[in-house]
């Protein structure tokens, strides 16, 4: 058989696999608000896709010593996982707005399964390196699914159900690395695997059952346009750049606290492998309080408002950090706590700011917004690891100081109302947020304002506009 003809049966077999039962079929005349329901499938399918990222992590030592290869090329494993995903964030995510989203999901879930049964079976180094790579870049699940609890949950629940399925994405990152170490001490570094793809293929059938055939958000739109868009975003929505440089400004401290918190709890407080790794659940606990957090704050307030008080709690908490925990780990069990806490409210609120952002091209402003917040772990990581190095915890505290100042500043340069690039026209009221409103006004699009304040705003299709 010919490559081409091969091609064609696999799309084929993939079509006969991601098949809509009628049940999930499109229906423009019902209502299509997101359950609470498939609100958590979404998280839970975050949360164990993202995981794929994050379990060699802890084991790169054992990886090591089981392919026969030094520490310094195991340490490979990450970094190609972490480009794979770089690249799946500006490629694939974009294709989100211009074909079939539940197809798309289904698929990549599926052919990533299989990719990590590869990386399960192995014994070559150089092939896990390889499939590492292609899960990295298939890992992108998660990135569609933010923009779908954006559109379809209704408004007055817009904050806490992107919370939820951030809150996944979150207890997965968490969550891989405690695990990963945990039964790789007692077993082997396969039964992790092992027990990852089986939970991806427990989410694939999940969603087979529930996941409904979303619309195509641009039809029509080819693939180097909406590439040609990405580039485009950030130079015509302020809203988009202000929120993606907060979120490059919070990764960077994220990052830079949890990749030296391990030299610091070894070096100062000699904690074992193990409880390193148990340290871990203390930032799991603000995943279960973030819910609530935007429940109660996020849905009631302008994002700027959530942004300058999630802001000013992390402050405080790497203050804390920072200094007492030279001396006592009680600093860095305020500064994991609070710490994580502040970063998922304000990555949060900084969804909720872009959610009206080019409503027909979710996908490419997620793309934009993601990458922003890669190259911010990139960075924190980088730099916290160079200062601890030369001078130490506090020298690192006082680089996450730093950012989170930052972070304040480009809060400060635009008013929660303005509509340009720098200054405060329209005032500083942070009393509630129209988020249909401010959709209409910065992208002409009247079409996706819902009619009753407890229905989702939903993008219409071009035969519905019709």
């Amino acid at each position: 058989m010919s490559p081409t003809g091969q091609g064609r049966g696999v799309a084929n077999e993939l079509r006969r696999l991601c098949w809509t039962p009628s049940w999930l079929k499109w229906n423009p005349e019902a209502n299509h608000d997101l359950s609470w329901g498939m609100n958590i499938l979404f998280g839970l399918s975050a949360s164990f896709s993202v995981a794929n990222l994050y379990y060699s992590h802890p084991i790169l030592n054992i990886l090591a010593d089981d392919f026969g290869v030094s520490d310094q090329r195991a340490s490979l494993v990450p970094t190609m996982t972490q480009a794979g995903y770089a690249v799946g964030l500006l490629l694939i995510v974009p294709v989100g707005d211009i074909v079939r989203r539940r197809p798309m999901i289904l698929s990549l879930i599926l052919v990533t399964a299989l990719i990590w049964l590869g990386c399960t079976l192995t014994q070559s180094f150089s092939a896990f390196l390889g499939l590492s790579f292609l899960v990295g870049l298939l890992t992108v699940t998660p990135q569609l699914m933010f923009p779908l609890a954006v559109q379809y949950a209704p408004r007055r629940h817009r904050p806490t159900m992107i919370s939820i399925v951030m809150s996944g994405l979150v207890f997965g990152v968490l969550v891989a690395r405690l695990l990963s170490g945990i039964v790789t001490q007692y077993t082997s570094w396969r039964n992790v695997y092992w027990a990852s793809f089986g939970l991806q293929v427990l989410v694939w059938i999940f969603l087979f059952f529930s996941m409904p055939d979303y619309p195509i958000l641009s039809p029509g739109t080819s693939y180097p346009r909406i590439l040609l868009k990405i580039v485009k975003l950030p130079f015509q929505n302020p809203d988009l750049t202000q929120n993606a440089l907060i979120a490059f400004l919070t990764q960077g401290m994220f990052t830079s606290f949890w990749t030296t918190l391990t030299f610091q709890l070894a070096d100062v407080f000699h904690l074992s492998t193990l409880s390193i790794g148990l340290f871990a659940l203390i930032g799991i606990s603000p995943v279960f309080l973030n819910p609530v957090v935007s429940r109660f704050l996020i849905a009631r307030i302008h994002p700027h408002g959530s942004l300058i008080i999630a802001h000013l709690v992390t402050l405080v908490a790497i203050c804390i950090g920072t200094f007492v925990g030279t001396f006592s780990i009680a600093g860095l069990v305020i500064w994991a706590f609070l710490g994580d806490l502040g970063m998922n409210t304000i990555i949060v609120a900084n969804r909720v700011a872009i959610a009206h952002v080019d409503v027909n091209a979710q996908n490419a402003v997620n793309s934009v917004y993601m990458v922003h917040t890669f190259c911010g772990q990139l960075f924190g990581t980088a730099v916290g690891n160079a200062l601890y190095a030369s001078g130490g915890w506090t020298q690192t505290g006082a680089f996450n100081i730093a950012q989170m100042i930052a972070g304040l500043l480009v809060i400060a340069l635009r008013g929660p109302h303005e509509r340009g690039w720098i200054g405060w026209r329209g005032g500083w009221d942070l009393r509630g947020y129209n988020m249909e409103k401010n959709s209409q006004s910065s992208t002409a699009q009247p079409d996706t304002e819902a009619n009753n304040e407890d229905t989702a705003t939903e993008i219409p299709t071009e035969k519905e506009k019709i």
